[in-house]
């Protein structure tokens, strides 16, 4: 339960940007805007990295952002998240569903 920072690709096709995060094999998502997939990968690199730690897996240290290329129509930009605040978030969603025993 940490605070992290990773680099991200955005790629532009057409009017949206897909995202993949090159230090993760399965960590990829899209938005329909710049601002959209901003969104959207901060929440994708949040999920993965609260399953790694739910799962004691090995969390990979972030690439340094100079050792990556960006191809044509893509850029590489930092993303950051913080997976107690996470965790809170949806620990206090989960907490507010009635439980499937109570539902009649």
């Amino acid at each position: 339960m940490a605070k992290y920072i990773y680099p991200a690709v955005f790629a532009k096709e057409g009017t949206q940007y897909s995202v993949h995060f090159p230090d993760f094999e399965s960590c990829y998502t899209q938005g329909d805007s710049l601002m959209d997939a901003f969104e959207m990968a901060a929440d994708v690199l949040c999920l993965t990295l609260y399953n790694l730690e739910e799962e004691q897996g090995d969390i990979p240290t972030a690439s340094e952002v100079s050792a990556l290329q960006a191809g044509k129509d893509e850029f590489i930009s930092l993303v950051d998240c913080d997976t107690l605040e996470y965790r809170q978030h949806y620990d206090n969603r989960a907490e507010k569903r009635p439980s499937p025993s109570l539902r009649g």
